[in-house]
């Protein structure tokens, strides 16, 4: 009997295991793309090869313009097809019909933004040219689909979703979603009027006035900006008076480098999570050789070098967007006051599907002549008295597609601002160098041009002062060529001087990282790409050290308090992962902030602090806006700020700072335990890297990698942050990529992306670059044929 029972018991077993050995492969296995030997494509005019290297890097050969776009959109769907199927949801606002009503309200505020309907627009205005490499790119992409239909991407089998045809359309609008990425300011204004209306416009100002942070321009002051790029003039105009991500780049001239050349450096930070947003590629065909950062869903190079010119991105924080006051006529609320007139509102209808729902859900949208009412879908916002609209430089058409197929072409570096200056968004701070040993900077994206020459709404739209007159011409944008220093950095700092004729933005990122860029630039006269790795990597924070300085003539009465600042007042300002007194200052100071703004500020305390605004915005400026005014407000130990209204005594920063200190000890003490020593920042800021199905439990075992100790913070060159609140878990935004150009050999530039280059569950690609990030390392980015070849891991040939 127990022999009998063994049997069938060895027999469920093997059932079982012969079952998960099945479902691995159909569900895993059976899906990764072939990246070996020949496949047979329709649409295809010549044969293609693609050759991957140890990193799963394609280099694409063709020998047409259509070929290799054909080809490149083919690539991504075989590694990142469910990425771009969500990307285009997202974009479009469908995502509830492959996740539930739980996505409804992101679909309705997607669509309410108008991000699909402006990316048609765009369509439209295109000539035969970019509508055929859009073309060929979503050809290839659909080729992929076709051949592919019965093994989908895991993703899509478990959800039970079958993807549609590509358009032209959703690469255009991926491109408008990384404008809405790039540019926020239109929260920053809602929270601003909240608080305003919260606190009364004059105490609500004072709090605005201390937002100064002490930044370097990307063009100083006085400057004489006309011979920075002699081929323009700089004009003035007469009638005019004298949003989350971030990211670095720099470049360096040759004087300055140990090659004799130009070196460039880029990183760009987004939200990581798997897969990275960035793909890395390499096309040469037709009219192309370039090789760099790709997105998913996006015909071409976002950045990186062709055979003359290198260039990087960071977010330039251009304010293109401003919202209006909407006056709606009480008796008749399809009417909206504009000059005087009452004027109807454009009413769209939007059919929402929603999965698990036999019926759609009808959403509805007014727009004025600013743009759509956006504040029945902002919870901030529902309690204002007038309704909000939104003025968005990316709801008129753009050149994007233009832009970028000209800059990938460009031969030098004026062939290559004049392409940049076509770029309509987001607004970008390009470094770049070229071969002659030229380098530059340009702001490239739509500058809108106010009456007012400022953006600080929101504006009353029923008046018609306000309203936007057109964009800056490209010749009046701020650019610059060969500094006498002979580098050029950027972190996302304000632009230009205050001599500057035209309004640009106010909200910039505080300069801290921009600063330490230079510091450590200019302490050398010869720099390496062993430098520019180092720095990529770079760890003091100057909020830190204008901390610590600030806070020197304070005592601390508990024993406790006064041990936290001697460490303090010790330490080096590195945040690292093992640093104690990195922990010790990221915790107090958000009980500083807390413990002096929640009493005054109650619900909105949160947004003040960061926390977003919608449920596609994790954070909002005042993430670092709320840091810079606490910084100079420790300046004003007495201000009434630090006293907390409600209590009865007076309080001021010795007694806010006390608390704060205990508070902080406590925390620290129940976290790590009671020895200092043993505290470490990365025991708090630990970074999991999530895949979409990691968010069900126990999936998240599966899919999801880490989590590992991390480092950095939202003022360090490797920039890390974290949610407003007491989880100091990696949440936002930080490294996604770290690429070094070098324009003496580009077969020496090197690159890496995080996690990797597959978003497909089972590749070796998944997760190869994490150990590269994590200790600032990068792979090569070959270039030539010959080293290509000789690297070259896996050949696949595309034919007709």
């Amino acid at each position: 009997m127990v022999k009998k029972m063994m049997r069938i018991l060895g027999a469920i077993i093997l059932v079982l295991v012969v079952l998960l050995i099945g479902a691995y492969y159909y569900l895993v296995k059976l899906p990764l793309p072939m990246t070996e030997g020949e496949i047979k494509i329709q649409g295809l005019q010549a044969p293609v090869e693609v050759l991957r290297d140890l990193w799963g890097l394609p280099h694409i050969y063709a020998k047409s313009n259509h070929d290799l776009l054909f080809t490149q959109g083919f690539v991504h769907a075989q590694d990142r097809l469910w990425q771009m199927e969500i990307n285009r949801r997202l974009a479009s606002g469908r995502l509830s019909e492959i996740v539930g009503p739980e996505a409804i309200p992101v679909d309705r505020l997607q669509r309410t933004f108008g991000i699909m309907r402006a990316a048609q627009k765009e369509i439209a205005t295109l000539d035969e040219d970019e509508k055929g490499l859009l073309q060929a790119y979503a050809d290839g992409v659909n080729a992929f689909i076709e051949s592919h239909k019965n093994r989908l991407p895991l993703e899509f089998r478990v959800l039970g979703v079958s993807p549609e045809p590509w358009e032209p359309e959703h690469s255009v609008g991926w491109g408008k979603v990384m404008a809405f990425i790039g540019g926020s300011n239109w929260a920053d204004e809602i929270v601003k009027a909240a608080l305003t209306q919260k606190l009364g416009p004059e105490k609500a100002a004072t709090l605005f006035k201390l937002n100064q942070p002490s930044t370097p321009f990307i063009i100083a002051s006085g400057l004489d900006l006309p011979a920075l790029w002699p081929t323009h003039a700089f004009v003035r105009n007469s009638f005019l008076p004298s949003l989350i991500g971030a990211s670095n780049n720099w470049v360096v001239n040759g004087s300055r480098t140990e090659t004799g050349a130009p070196l460039l450096a880029n990183d760009m930070h987004l939200d990581v999570r798997i897969p990275s947003v960035w793909y890395e590629m390499h096309l040469l065909g037709g009219d192309f050789h370039v090789i760099g950062l790709s997105l998913p869903g996006v015909p071409l190079i976002i950045a990186g070098h062709n055979e003359d010119v290198a260039w990087g991105i960071t977010f330039a924080l251009t304010d293109t967007q401003d919202l209006f006051l909407e006056q709606l006529n009480p008796n008749q609320k399809d009417q909206y006051l504009h000059k005087g007139e009452w004027k109807q509102t454009k009413h769209i209808k939007e059919s929402i599907k929603v999965k698990g729902r036999d019926e759609p859900v009808i959403h509805d949208i007014l727009e004025t002549i600013h743009g759509p009412i956006i504040s029945p879908n902002i919870p901030i916002a529902k309690g204002f008295k007038y309704a909000l609209s939104l003025k968005w430089a990316a709801h008129d058409p753009g050149g994007m597609i233009s832009s970028i197929t000209r800059m990938n072409q460009a031969g030098d570096l004026e062939e290559f601002k004049e392409a940049a200056l076509q770029w309509p968004e987001p607004a970008i701070n390009l470094v770049c160098a070229d071969r002659d040993g030229k380098i530059g900077y340009i702001l490239a994206g739509k500058i809108p041009i106010r009456p007012q020459n400022h953006g600080n709404g929101p504006f009353p739209g029923w008046t018609g002062e306000h309203d936007w007159t057109g964009y800056l011409p490209n010749n009046e944008k701020p650019f610059r060529i060969n500094p006498p220093n002979g580098f050029i950095a950027t972190a996302n700092n304000k632009v230009v001087g205050d001599d500057y004729p035209h309004y640009i933005a106010n909200d910039y990122m505080p300069g801290y990282r921009a600063e330490r860029i230079r510091e450590v630039l200019t302490q050398k006269s010869v720099v390496s790409k062993d430098d520019f790795r180092s720095l990529q990597g770079d760890l003091k924070s100057l909020e830190a050290a204008r901390f610590v300085k600030a806070l020197e003539n304070m005592k601390g009465e508990s024993a406790k308090a006064k041990d936290l600042l001697k460490r303090l007042r010790s330490w080096d300002q590195i945040l690292g992962s093992d640093s104690p007194e990195g922990a010790i200052y990221c915790v107090l100071f958000y009980r500083l902030l807390e413990n002096t703004f929640k009493d005054e500020l109650g619900d909105l305390k949160d947004h003040f602090f960061g926390v977003g605004l919608t449920q596609i915005q994790s954070m909002n400026m005042f993430a670092t806006h709320s840091r810079v005014i606490l910084l100079n407000l420790i300046s004003e130990p007495n201000s009434p700020w630090f006293d907390d209204v409600t209590t009865t005594k007076r309080e001021d920063l010795g007694d806010i700072l006390e608390k704060s200190l205990n508070e902080t000890d406590s925390f620290l003490r129940e976290a790590m335990g009671s020895d200092p020593s043993n505290w470490r920042w990365g025991r708090l800021h630990r970074i999991e890297f999530q895949h979409p199905l990691g968010k069900v439990k126990p999936l998240d075992k599966v899919f999801n990698l880490g989590p590992f100790e991390t480092c950095g913070h939202f003022s360090t060159v490797w920039q890390s942050t974290f949610l407003p609140g007491m989880d100091f878990n990696y949440a936002g935004w930080t490294v996604s990529n770290r690429h070094i150009y070098d324009l003496k050999d580009w077969d020496k530039s090197v690159g890496s992306i995080v996690p990797g280059q597959s978003g497909m569950f089972g590749s070796p690609h998944y997760d190869d670059q994490i150990e590269l990030w994590l200790n600032v390392d990068h792979h090569p980015l070959y270039f030539s044929r010959i080293k290509v070849e000789a690297e070259v891991q896996e050949r696949l040939i595309l034919k007709p």
